[in-house]
Parts: C-alpha cells; structure tokens; sequence
C-alpha cells in the first residue's frame, strides 16, 4: 500500500491487517493507524549523494533554502503557492515551480546538493519523495506540517537531522528564514553529519542489507506484531470456537 490510493476498494475488508502506508493522508483512521501499521519512506528518485566528503560542506552549499516541485496540490499542498510568493526571489533562496522529468531530476540533485536546507512542504498528502531526495542529497529537511507520519521515528530522531514548522509558523512572513539563518554553523554540520549516517535506512536494496530500508520495514513489522496479537486475542473472546461445538 505504498502508494496513498492502493487497495482503496478493499480496505474495509482488510482493515485489520498490518499495511506498510507512505503516509496517513488518505486512509481514515479505522482503517490505517500508526498503532498497527508501518510508514514507509518513498523511494528517492535523486540519486544518493555518495561523494559529499569534502573539507567544508558548509561553505560549499551556497544556497540557504532549496525547493523544486509542483506548486498545484490539493489539501495541505496548496500552501505551496503561499510559500511560493513569499520565498521566490528572496538572497540564498531558490523556489522553482516545476515538474518532473529528466531534466528536471538533474537540476533537483544539482540543487540539493549545493544547498544547505531543502523544503519539504505537503503535496496532495503530508509526505512526498521531496523528504527522501533532501536525505540522500544530505540536505537538512525543512518540514512543513502539522501531522505528517516519517518512518523509523522509534528508531530515528528526526530533529537531530531536520527541522520543523507548522503550516501557521511557516507562514508567518519572515519567520521560517529569520530561523534557518540562526542556525550556527556547528550545529549545521552536526546534522549534516547524522544524514550522512542514517542515509542507508532509505535505500531500497535487493537482496536487502543489515539497516537498509527493508530491512527497517520488517524490523518495524516486527515492532507492531503483540499490539496486532492482542486485537486478535481480544476479538476472539465472546465467539464460539469450533471445538466448543
């Protein structure tokens, strides 16, 4: 069920399994819950940075605040234009509506990797591939929203190598680039080099490697299994098994 709309017609009747969701944006929540299913990571579609062992990343990444993507989104996504008006042409940042293609693949990987933060603002759902690009570009993420779902968060935390804003805050004329541009140096470096170690928890690999994404997915299966058993037991209660027939 990795993508939002996938299994639509057959939820109600499957509700009670464990589904692996790119995120909670669509599913109600009787059908998919972060108590028993799994957030998944999209697959990036940038390549991964493999070559960012350089003497000053700080200074190399010249652009404070990177976006690339699609303005025209639905629910949360339509912030994209707010942030479009108020970030568009503002010193170190670059807000580029646009859509994917070949091209446009090279110029978000040649974007991220030379910027210090990425954008990450809600499409038509809280997350999108946007999130994953930013990780394995080691670009900080800069997410905007009041209730995306990120994998492995009870293995990950986010904020060693991201940072957050409401959809009010980012908003706020100013607010979001007064607080990026305080980000000191150090501490910019210090979540810069906890991207570069996580990067592996989110990549799809085949056959799967120890902490890669599938890995993590089935380690995160694992972690819902007693709350699913307990559902199963607790159900099973005032039903008559066969054998008291």
């Amino acid at each position: 069920m990795h993508h939002p709309n996938a299994f639509k017609r057959y939820r109600e009747k499957v509700n009670a399994a464990i589904f692996i969701v790119a995120d909670f944006g669509r599913p109600p929540p009787t059908v998919s819950n972060l108590r028993k299913d799994v957030v998944a990571p999209y697959a990036h579609v940038v390549e991964t940075f493999e070559a960012d062992e350089i003497s000053d990343p700080y200074e190399s990444r010249t652009t404070l605040l990177f976006f690339r993507g699609r303005i025209d989104r639905k629910d949360e996504g339509k912030d994209r234009q707010q942030l479009k008006d108020m970030l568009s042409g503002q010193k170190d940042v670059v807000f580029e509506a646009a859509g994917i293609s070949g091209k446009g693949v090279n110029e978000s990987t040649n974007g991220m990797r030379s910027s210090k933060f990425c954008l990450h603002p809600a499409g038509d759902t809280p997350s999108s591939c946007r999130l994953f690009d930013a990780i394995v570009s080691h670009c900080v993420p800069v997410i905007v929203s009041d209730k995306i779902e990120l994998p492995f968060e009870d293995e990950l935390d986010y904020t060693r190598f991201s940072i957050f804003f409401s959809r009010q805050e980012a908003k706020k004329e100013g607010y979001m680039l007064d607080q990026l541009r305080t980000v000191s140096k150090a501490r910019w470096l210090e979540m810069w080099g906890y991207l570069e170690n996580i990067t592996h928890h989110f990549e799809y690999q085949y056959p799967p490697k120890k902490g890669d994404a599938v890995n993590m997915i089935w380690r995160q299966v694992k972690h819902k299994l007693p709350a699913t058993k307990l559902d199963v037991h607790r159900n099973r209660r005032l039903k008559v098994p066969d054998w008291w027939r």
